[in-house]
């Protein structure tokens, strides 16, 4: 393919720019240059420097998911879409999540229980919902969700999400109680759970 006859410190210290024939090739880590041997009058063949290459991203992609990471726990499918959307091919990508999978920094399960237990304002259905929309199995929400609700802390949330409807709104006003069921089944409680909430809230009236 060629020799190398430039290898040049980027400004980011880890990395290299890579120089075949006197022309710019590539950037690699420096880490990934020195696994791979490569210095300057070597000659070089093709499939030896996309090797490089490939390592070298997949090391790129791993970084990058770790700054993702430090700032809050990511489930597999957001991580995906981030690095996809920053330019990664899908094997950079599937090699740094394997990784990031072996050394028990991204689990699906332990996202999903995070995200219940600081979202503790929503409904089980909502919650059901929105870890779908992240990539979360349907197994691994059903058992994480069985264990952070019961029936009767299920009725306890959706109480207090009807006592604060009912704050912002007017004493007397009509339709009060159909407006209130609209609102707590939109936020995904359960028929039940609704009419138990409605008849304790309006002293047991009956449940229209």
């Amino acid at each position: 393919m060629g020799i190398i006859t430039k290898i040049e410190q980027q400004k980011n210290k880890n990395r290299v720019n890579i120089f075949i024939d006197g022309s710019f090739f590539c950037g690699l880590f420096t880490e990934t240059a020195f696994l791979f041997g490569l210095k300057v009058g070597k000659v070089i063949d093709e499939n030896k420097i996309n090797e490089a290459i490939r390592e070298s991203e997949q090391k790129r992609a791993f970084e990058k998911s770790l700054d993702y990471l430090s700032d809050r726990l990511h489930s597999k499918r957001e991580l995906t879409n981030k690095l996809l959307k920053k330019g990664f091919d899908k094997n950079s990508i599937d090699g740094a999540i394997n990784k990031l999978e072996e050394y028990g920094y991204i689990n699906d399960s332990t996202f999903a229980k995070s995200y219940i237990s600081q979202n503790s304002k929503y409904s089980k259905a909502q919650l059901k919902a929105k870890l779908i929309s992240k990539g979360i199995d349907r197994g691994i929400i059903d058992y994480n969700l069985s264990e952070f609700f019961n029936e009767d802390s299920e009725f306890e949330l959706c109480k207090q999400q009807a006592v604060k409807y009912l704050k912002s709104k007017k004493s007397g006003e009509k339709n009060l109680k159909q407006k209130l069921t609209a609102s707590l089944a939109r936020k995904g409680f359960s028929f039940d759970n609704i009419k138990k909430t409605i008849k304790e809230l309006f002293l047991y009236d009956d449940f229209e």
